[in-house]
């Protein structure tokens, strides 16, 4: 297996390839702005120096941002190019996940930085794990302040850092902020390695679809004077999403977490319980069983539930029938969209990661951004306001009865789906389907008067 690995997020680009993980050759250069020209052919120059042509490449990996705009579209042309022509596998890697592998030791605390306009930086914050990086903090644009903010424990800052920044994040976190002895620019082999990981999952991306990830729409033209009867707010729509029941069947694997994290207290947890409490959150289930917990065995059962809950779904979770195709029609609309579950935000980027469409959702809302569970509106409340839309201009895609309550109460349309109540306890929805596979992109904006 042969992967081409494709970095032109920042001033150097980086190219790799690389064979059963074994590197066969790499080539980082300080490209600048010119990666139209220079990208191309240096890939040629790479190939030929491993004997190899484009047509033995079996997969690509490409950076895909936060970085350059011109960088990343001229490299995902190129990727997607190559990935299209031959019909083989192709991966988009994050940018500052690329960063972060290189210094992700077991245990490491990673903020990988590349720097943008206007003095600002793209970060983001990462835990490695085992072998795997955790994302901990949605990749953001920054000051030296806002980083040195987070920074609560020693933290490797890695990646593109000029010495004033540097400089600054030193004194504004003292000993916490650790920064390698020799900064490593050459990403292309961390590209194609994790490309490669994903791959072995299952993970490819639609050659189609795949966009570039950028933290602030670049300005190419300046746009032209809209008129006042005509806002961005007043004509757009968005779909925010519940996870489980939803995007993934979940449910079993939330009642086997459940059931294994109360074993050790030596109490049980009913079936027909968590199915009535399904949706709602921890604390509310929790305290809905009426055992007499002190608060920290009370924080252990639910940390516990939700580490069993994240082993058994990285093991291969699947999306629910017609999930995947109404994603990629509402991308194809421009549509923005959101996740907003009672789940922890780890539980849902991991399973997004799983199913490898991460990069669909502008927003994440989960159990720690809000301090009201459903049936309260607040998630979806908040979800809207940072997506910029009105609340009356979103719809829901709900499966519990708790959901489309908030939904109601949030001033929503809601699509109810069928998949863990009877259609009798949703009648409260717009519209109630079985399964997504039977409603397209009309129907569901449709249902936003």
């Amino acid at each position: 297996m042969i992967i081409l690995g494709i970095d032109t997020s920042a001033r150097y680009s980086s190219l790799a390839v690389i064979k059963n993980e074994r590197l066969l050759a790499e080539h980082t250069w300080e490209c600048k702005h010119n990666h139209s020209v220079e990208v191309l052919p240096a890939l040629d120059k790479l190939l030929g120096k491993t004997g190899l042509h484009v047509n033995d490449i079996s997969a690509v990996g490409v950076a895909i941002g936060p970085g350059s705009f011109n960088g990343l579209r001229v490299g995902l042309s190129i990727a997607k190019g190559i990935a299209f022509s031959l019909n083989i596998p192709i991966m988009g890697i994050p940018s500052l996940e690329a960063i972060a592998f290189s210094y992700a030791a077991p245990g490491a605390k990673l903020a990988p930085v590349i720097q943008a306009a206007s003095g600002m930086l793209s970060t983001a914050f990462y835990k490695a794990e085992g072998d795997s990086l955790i994302l901990t903090k949605e990749p953001f644009l920054a000051t030296t302040e806002d980083i040195a903010k987070l920074v609560s424990s020693k933290t490797i800052i890695c990646g593109y850092l000029d010495d004033a920044a540097r400089n600054a994040l030193v004194m504004l976190t003292g000993n916490k902020a650790v920064f390698p002895s020799r900064e490593i620019i050459s990403y292309g082999t961390n590209v194609a390695r994790l490309a490669s990981a994903r791959l072995e999952k299952g993970q490819a991306d639609n050659v189609h679809t795949l966009e570039p990830f950028y933290l602030k729409k670049p300005h190419i033209t300046k746009p032209g004077k809209k008129p006042a009867h005509s806002t961005q707010s007043s004509l757009s729509k968005a779909v925010i999403w519940d996870m489980d029941g939803v995007l993934v069947d979940s449910a079993i694997y939330h009642l086997q977490a459940w059931q294994k994290a109360f074993a050790p207290l030596g109490a049980s947890f009913p079936e027909e319980y968590f199915w009535k409490t399904f949706g709602s959150n921890n604390n509310s289930i929790i305290s809905g069983l009426g055992l007499d917990l002190s608060p920290q065995a009370f924080n252990s059962v639910a940390a516990t539930k939700e580490k069993f809950f994240r082993e058994m779904v990285s093991n291969g979770i699947k999306p629910l029938p017609g999930a995947i195709d109404l994603i990629m029609g509402l991308k194809k609309r421009k549509i923005p969209m959101a996740v907003a579950s009672s789940a922890p935000l780890e539980n849902i980027r991991c399973i997004l990661k799983e199913l490898n469409i991460r990069q669909y959702f502008r927003v994440l809302i989960g159990q720690e951004d809000v301090s009201c569970g459903k049936p309260d509106p607040e998630v979806f409340l908040k979800a809207a306001e940072k997506l910029g839309i009105p609340p009356e201009r979103c719809v829901v895609i709900e499966d519990s009865l708790h959901g489309l309550q908030a939904a109601r109460k949030a001033k929503m349309a809601c699509l109810a789906v069928g998949s863990t109540n009877p259609a009798s306890m949703l009648k409260e929805a717009d519209f109630v389907v079985k399964s997504l596979d039977s409603i397209n992109t009309e129907d569901l904006l449709g249902l936003i008067k």
